[in-house]
């Protein structure tokens, strides 16, 4: 016990070489302590010094056959050099030589996750919890994995029990803020990476989380500080650099925007972080009208994403759509009329990205009777829990049976009205790719209501194109990919026009944008409501929006993204050649 204070102090007092000399000079007297050498492959590891790591790890083992600990610390000295199935190995033992080592199992759980064993994981870190509760890391983790396996209410207790059990844990309250900000909870998730920072100032994701739900609500000032807060601790971090580029006004950020062109003209950046610095410097020179060095920015992060993501599976996308156009017919409809709830509370909002469907939500969210609730994952979701296992999401039409409908409308609606206002005529759902989902969406809601809209295909696809969109949207990285992404959209849409049985409205971005009032009118009309001014001042409305037209929509209506391919047309000649004609309503062809 006197070595083992005397190594702490030594470790808080002169850092990690001083404790090594320490526990060499223990060794020297002591040459079978296990616990010694256990010590000093911790103390190596934590250098750097990986392979004199390995042998005091293996020599404690040696020494200690049967001590968890020796075994365990083992584990995390493989795990720390990425030889995981070594580590898995050790952390196997561990446990077998005690079952009671709390320790051992969150080790062991780390490593399944490491490795993708995601069932044996779980089982692994609720081990761990049940021998000791209150373990703060662990809980940390298991909601980790839990976020990563979707299972959002799961993960989002497991981050509140790590918060209480670890008052100093900045990290489990930056992924808290995280998890509830993607679920619309701006106002908490604020909070929580607040919070976050008052106990560790330097918490990186602490500061990038509060950027982006301040960038939410509209903060410009400061999201913009706290993006600069993390580039003075890392000039080359590469979200908050691209974030910063991407909001940054005039040249306030020439200093960042030089870092960036010097970052992606060398071959140090790996493709992912060269993709977030590429697509941010894209919308610094767009915003200062300088297209060609846009065009060249966004032709780096878009062939830096495609190396990460690969290209668009055309074949995969194209049977997709033969599938639900051969499955959802007239007739497939008819024999499920009374599939479903009655209530035409929700109103789906569904088009391609960067359509004009954020404008449109903020439009109706300015009405009284209309709330807004940003794009929601629930659809897709129960899609995916409703469909066979195995099965594409889209296949929960077959799946899915009369009182089925009822039961996952219900699971739906709990969803779409938790934390509402009561009152409200319509709830919102601005999820642009549900037009994948409409078939499902009808048989569980037979009288919804659907506003589709679309855009100059140029246009849209050149902002698709220039947005960081998540990695599965493969098709965002290539004209000619979009072009074809753009023609099975249509294929669909055209199908929907003909046979889906509820009630659908299409809202032209040009249109809106040219005749603002009269189209303002037209929307409110097909939802039944009466005229209300205040939908002319959608810039003004102070809700949160967590899409990337945030600021677009903070704004007075605007006319120069209309026709915005010319300022590129001879930047991008790629453009032009995937869309020789600018279809202009989605059953051109």
């Amino acid at each position: 016990m006197e070595f083992t204070t005397r190594l702490e102090a030594a470790l808080s007092q002169g850092g990690w070489q001083v404790a090594r000399e320490h526990c060499l000079q223990h060794l020297r007297q002591f040459p079978r302590d296990a616990d010694a050498h256990r010590h000093l492959a911790m103390i190596l590891t934590r250098g750097g010094e990986s392979l004199p790591a390995l042998r005091a790890a293996v020599r404690a083992c040696e020494l200690a056959p049967r001590d968890s600990r020796s075994w365990s610390d083992l584990g995390r000295v493989h795990a720390s050099s990425g030889r995981y199935l070594q580590a898995l190995g050790s952390f196997e033992t561990a446990v077998a030589a005690d079952p009671n080592h709390a320790d051992a199992w969150h080790n062991l759980g780390l490593c399944l996750r490491k490795i993708r064993r995601r069932d044996e994981a779980f089982s692994a870190l609720k081990q761990a919890l049940m021998l000791d509760g209150t373990r703060a890391d662990t809980w940390l983790i298991l909601g980790n994995l839990l976020a990563e396996s979707r299972q959002l209410e799961d993960a989002v207790e497991c981050f509140e029990r790590a918060a209480k059990h670890d008052s100093t844990l900045a990290r489990a309250r930056s992924r808290l803020g995280h998890e509830l900000a993607n679920r619309g909870c701006v106002g908490r998730a604020e909070h929580l990476f607040r919070e976050s920072l008052g106990l560790d100032p330097s918490h990186l994701p602490g500061w990038l989380g509060l950027g982006r739900v301040l960038e939410d609500v509209g903060e410009f000032d400061g999201a913009m500080a706290c993006y600069r807060n993390v580039l003075a601790r890392d000039a080359r971090h590469p979200l908050a650099l691209g974030q910063l580029l991407a909001l940054v006004r005039d040249d306030a950020a020439s200093a960042e925007a030089a870092k960036a062109d010097e970052l992606l003209a060398g071959d140090s950046v790996a493709d992912e972080p060269r993709a977030l610095i590429g697509y941010g410097l894209a919308k610094y020179h767009d915003r200062r009208r300088d297209y060609a060095a846009a065009a060249r920015a966004g032709l780096v992060a878009n062939a830096a994403r495609r190396r990460v993501t690969g290209p668009l599976q055309r074949d995969a996308l194209a049977s997709r759509v033969d599938q639900i156009i051969d499955t959802c017919t007239t007739d497939f409809f008819a024999s499920r009329r009374r599939f479903g709830v009655a209530t035409g509370q929700p109103v789906f909002i569904i088009g391609l990205p960067r359509s004009g469907t954020t404008l449109t939500e903020q439009i109706l969210s300015q009405h009284p009777d209309v709330h807004g609730m940003g794009e929601l994952p629930d659809i897709a979701r129960i899609a995916s829990d409703t469909a066979v296992e195995g099965d594409a999401p889209w296949r929960a039409v077959h799946a899915i049976g009369e009182a089925g409908s009822r039961e996952r409308a219900q699971e739906y609606l709990s969803a779409l009205r938790a934390g509402v206002p009561r009152g409200q005529k319509y709830l919102v759902d601005k999820s642009p790719l549900n037009f994948f989902h409409l078939g499902f969406i009808a048989l569980l809601f037979p009288n919804a209501r659907v506003i589709h809209c679309h855009r100059d295909a140029r246009d849209n696809a050149l902002s698709m194109w220039m947005e960081n969109f998540n990695v599965t949207q493969t098709h965002a990285t290539d004209f000619d990919d979009l072009a074809f992404y753009h023609s099975q959209y249509q294929r669909l849409m055209s199908h929907w026009r003909a046979h889906l049985p509820l009630r659908m409205i299409d809202v032209s971005y040009e249109e809106t944008v040219g005749g603002f009032e009269p189209q303002a009118r037209r929307l409110l009309k097909f939802l039944d409501l009466h005229w209300d001014a205040r939908c002319l001042e959608f810039h003004a409305s102070e809700r949160a929006v967590q899409t990337p037209s945030r600021w677009q929509v903070r704004k007075p209506l605007y006319r120069s993204s209309l026709e915005r391919w010319r300022n590129y047309a001879a930047h991008l000649p790629g453009l032009l050649q995937a869309f020789p004609i600018a279809n202009k309503h989605p059953d051109q062809s």
